[in-house]
């Protein structure tokens, strides 16, 4: 996702000590405050650092980075115990050493035990190991704290290659706030941006998931929800692509016969593990029924109808493109400036027959001949790159029309005198001179050479683009590769408050299990986790509750005892078994503000 600003980040680093420096080198990586996915990106660069650069890497946080002392023995541990954070499993790293130990003079011995000095080798050539502190959350970093760090690090300079890293969500006067001249003086930046995250999405969408690698497709209705929550909630890449594999875990978990939304080369053998009921499962698809009669060997069919979807699938993807290489820079983009909006508007409809493909063509017949011959030429260099008899066609009449497009002129033969002037020059009354006039106007215009082949090249287009780009509900098995359940918007756009409410009240809805299934919501089952017993026998007391009383009340349900109808039950000792559960549970509903300690006595 960040492939071209990681390489260019990481060559930038791996040259920094190529020559003898004074300044303490600094990549500063400006985020944006609308790029989310920080927690990848710094990860990912952390991955490539070690990977092409150096093993010596520090990530430093706010969280742990609150004093001095902080920043300095968090770096040296990292370095030391050569994990940082992003590697650690727990909250904290564990260390080898102890913290007191945690000093640059300890780092400086350890480095050069390891290396050997650096000082005299400096000169000469560059370090191959330099040791690289990252800052993902400059801002919040106490400006005094990181001011005396870069001080501290500048003097050990010509004995410690030390690389700084800043990622910045603001801009580069965010440094220049936070360091005065003489600490700024002693770092010598360069800065790299980040793109924004919906061009990250685009790269995706149209590299990864518009492909013949990825199968698997969702339909246009769940694909603008999905924009949706990207472009409107959080601009999370991350979070789009979690949704996109959930939908496909839904699309998978829904039925055995989803196994043949696979790659072409496995087709046959996923169709010879399917039994009788999968097979009939797939004959009552909508599309199968409407447009496959009955066959005598439905295997057979089935095995071309599948790699006949593949083909209309290279071909939906190519010609979108195609059509996205004309439309996408005209007036008010009746059909958007991304591939993922005409990927949208064609899954969710006929994309020829909406409003927006009307107004884009007639926009195209007002171009003039450099602009229509670019966008078709444009066109022409994507179809060059795929092969096949069909695509080679149309590239053929394409580069004809481009010929007699170039060739055309523009002027407009001299119109032949049918008389007209004539029978305007006989004398009429003013009703014959109205109908004269109208018939003169209903005349057929006369179009010049270039308006003929223009208006002939637009049909054309028009003509590829109504084979290519049907709906694909319109080809049959169409239900095996797109995924059209908008109901999954309730799950990724759910309501915290109420989910959490439908979790404790019944189970059974998100588990799906029997055990859980009550007839009335009401009642509590004894089967049911702990931790929704107690939440509905707090909502039969209301506001306040006493603790004993919720306790006793608990035992009543979980405590086999009460069954088998032991006498005096609620004046002996509660098993620890059964508190045990009372006890685990109680605090979570602390946490969900169902409980405050009170001083009233009930």
């Amino acid at each position: 996702m960040f492939t071209g600003l990681l390489k260019n980040l990481v060559d930038s680093v791996k040259s920094s000590f190529n020559e003898k420096v004074t300044e303490v080198p600094t990549k500063t990586l400006l985020t944006g405050i609308n790029m989310p996915d920080h927690v990848a990106l710094f990860s990912t660069l952390c991955k490539e650092i070690k990977k092409s650069v150096t093993p010596h890497i520090a990530v430093l946080h706010t969280e742990h980075c609150s004093t001095l002392k902080n920043l300095v023995e968090s770096a040296v541990d990292q370095f030391v115990n050569k994990v940082h954070s992003y590697e650690s499993d727990g909250d904290e790293l564990k260390s080898k050493i102890r913290k007191t130990y945690c000093t640059f003079a300890f780092l400086q011995a350890w480095y050069e035990s390891l290396h050997g000095s650096t000082n005299s080798k400096r000169k000469t050539r560059s370090v191959a190991q330099p040791l690289v502190i990252i800052i993902p959350d400059f801002e919040n970093f106490n400006e005094k704290s990181l001011q005396d760090f870069i001080l501290i690090i500048s003097s050990y300079l010509n004995v410690l290659p030390i690389i700084l890293i800043f990622g910045i969500a603001t801009s580069v006067n965010a440094i220049h706030r936070s360091l005065p001249f003489h600490v700024s003086s002693k770092i010598n930046i360069q800065v790299f941006n980040t793109q924004p995250s919906h061009l990250y999405l685009n790269r995706i969408i149209e590299s990864v998931l518009l492909t013949e690698d990825c199968p698997f497709h969702i339909g246009g209705k769940v694909f603008q929800c999905f924009t949706d929550i990207f472009l409107y909630y959080d601009l999370s890449v991350q979070r789009f692509i979690k949704n996109f594999k959930y939908a496909m875990l839904e699309h998978y978990s829904a039925h055995s016969i989803m196994a043949l939304c696979t790659f072409s080369h496995k087709v046959n053998r996923v169709v010879e593990q399917l039994s009788d009921d999968d097979l009939a499962a797939v004959k009552s698809l909508q599309s199968v029924r409407d447009h496959i009669e009955g066959s005598d060997n439905f295997e057979e069919t089935l095995i071309q109808g599948v790699q006949h979807f593949y083909s209309y699938l290279s071909m939906f993807h190519l010609y979108l493109k195609c059509l996205h290489s004309l439309v996408h820079s005209l007036p008010n983009c009746p059909l958007g400036k991304q591939v993922r909006e005409l990927y949208s508007t064609a899954t969710s409809g006929e994309i020829t027959q909406s409003e927006g493909y009307i107004e884009a063509f007639k926009l195209l017949g007002f171009h003039s001949k450099q602009e229509l011959t670019e966008k078709v030429s444009g066109m022409c260099l994507i179809l060059e790159d795929h092969d096949g008899d069909e695509i080679q066609d149309v590239l053929a009449q394409l580069q004809e029309h481009l010929v007699k497009l170039e060739d055309a002129t523009t002027e407009v033969a001299e119109e032949p005198k049918l008389g007209g002037e004539l029978m305007l020059s006989e004398k009429m009354n003013r009703l014959q001179l109205k109908q004269k006039l109208r018939e003169l106007t209903r005349a057929p215009k006369q179009l010049s050479n270039y308006d003929k082949a223009r208006a002939a090249l637009i049909q054309y287009l028009q003509d590829v683009f109504d084979k290519y780009l049907r709906h694909p509900s319109s080809v049959p098995f169409y239900e095996l590769f797109f995924f059209n359940n908008l109901s999954i918007r309730q799950v990724l756009l759910g309501s915290h408050r109420s989910a959490i409410h439908t979790a404790l009240n019944n189970p059974s809805y998100y588990f799906h299990c029997d055990c859980c299934k009550l007839t009335d919501d009401g009642r509590i089952s004894a089967s049911m986790p702990d931790i929704s017993i107690l939440y509905k026998l707090h909502l039969e007391y209301g506001k306040l509750i006493n603790l004993y009383d919720w306790l006793q009340a608990f035992v009543t349900i979980v405590d086999p005892y009460i069954d088998s109808g032991e006498e005096d039950a609620e004046n002996r000792p509660v098993s620890p078994e059964v508190q045990y559960p009372f006890v685990n549970c109680r605090p979570d509903y602390q946490i969900f503000d169902h409980l405050t300690s009170s001083w009233r006595v009930l």
